[in-house]
């Protein structure tokens, strides 16, 4: 059956400079990124799709998680929290509490993606394998966005873990299909709704622009090029079997096309 409802809920945004989010153009042109995850309504339960910047990290990057993130502090300068929200206030807004939410899917393990699996500690969390064990040691400038304060609450006993390979059915009815498109890091994964009347690609960081998409313009820093490039393929190919919406993750105007809550596209 198709999932009923989905929500976009902005956690922040975060600004680059235009060349490193979009490979090499434009240098010293500013980008601001939207920080959102998305909470999708199924009739067998609640699924989140990434979970934004955690504003634990935000308040004191040195002090957080097991090792901390000294190194975050000078980007956390282009960080505005102002315009977004936790995912656990917009549940909160939208009649939720964090034990209600039964699967976080993680499209991959960046601070700007992961950054609150530790408030959904009763969720079952979704995540690829490549991404889990790359996450845990990064190499070149990959190290930078991966913390250990983000992921590191996975491996508390009892929390419930299933590490995919290949596409991975979250109902078993094709409404709700995380599917891997490596390449922004090892793991990257996007997700497919089917909402009956529509159907939504959530892209995540395949690119990080609209512009990055239809070009194949991907992120300076990219886990790999060719993956990337191969991924948007993917994604391309699969939207148009499916008729579905792609939306870029952090592109503003792709954003848009999502209602802001409490309004949902169904």
């Amino acid at each position: 059956m198709p999932a009923s409802r989905l929500y976009r809920l902005n956690t922040a945004e975060w600004t680059l400079d235009y060349s490193a989010a979009v490979q090499l153009q434009n240098p010293g042109e500013p980008f601001p990124g939207w920080c959102p995850c998305y909470l999708i309504e199924h009739p067998e339960g609640l699924v989140l799709f990434d979970t934004g910047v955690s504003r634990e990290m935000a308040a004191d990057p040195e002090g957080y998680g097991p090792t901390g993130a000294p190194h975050m502090a000078e980007l956390l300068q282009t960080l505005d929290l102002s315009v977004g929200r936790s995912p656990v206030e917009w549940l909160a807004e939208l009649g939720y509490e964090p034990s209600d939410v039964d699967h976080v899917v993680l499209s991959h393990l960046h601070v700007d993606h992961a950054g609150n699996v530790d408030a959904f500690p009763d969720a079952e969390v979704i995540v690829g394998k490549r991404e889990l064990r790359y996450a845990f040691w990064p190499d070149g400038v990959q190290r930078l966005f991966y913390l250990d304060g983000d992921f590191a609450p996975l491996r508390a006993p009892g929390r419930e873990v299933t590490a995919v390979t290949g596409e991975h059915d979250v109902f078993g009815d094709g409404s709700v299909v995380s599917f891997p498109t490596p390449g922004h890091t090892p793991g990257h994964r996007s997700l497919a709704v089917d909402l009956g009347s529509t159907s939504v690609l959530l892209a995540g960081d395949v690119a990080n622009s609209r512009a990055g998409y239809e070009e194949g313009l991907v992120a300076s820093f990219a886990w790999s090029l060719e993956d990337s490039l191969e991924s948007i393929r993917r994604v391309k190919d699969r939207a148009r079997a499916a008729d579905a919406e792609v939306i870029v993750h952090h592109d503003p105007e792709d954003q848009s096309k999502l209602p802001d809550p409490p309004e949902a596209l169904e």
